[in-house]
């Protein structure tokens, strides 16, 4: 069983990991681009997205691979 949920705020997150003696670490860009975070306490995990864009974020590119960049 594992309890995933979005909290509204950074504030609201760090204060729940404090209450459960854990770290708020970054995970990644959502896919609006908003730095997403996450605080893991046994099987509950909360989530909290900061506003703005994510610093850390790439662009996504595809490429295709019937494609070769020609040398």
């Amino acid at each position: 069983m594992c309890d995933i949920r979005e909290l509204p705020s950074l504030r609201e997150l760090g204060a729940w990991a404090r209450a459960h003696r854990v770290s708020v670490v970054y995970s990644g860009p959502d896919a609006e681009g908003h730095p997403v975070y996450t605080a893991r306490a046994g099987t509950a995990e909360r989530v909290a997205r900061a506003p703005g864009r994510d610093p850390h974020s790439h662009p996504l590119v595809w490429r295709s691979p019937l494609e070769r960049p020609r040398p």
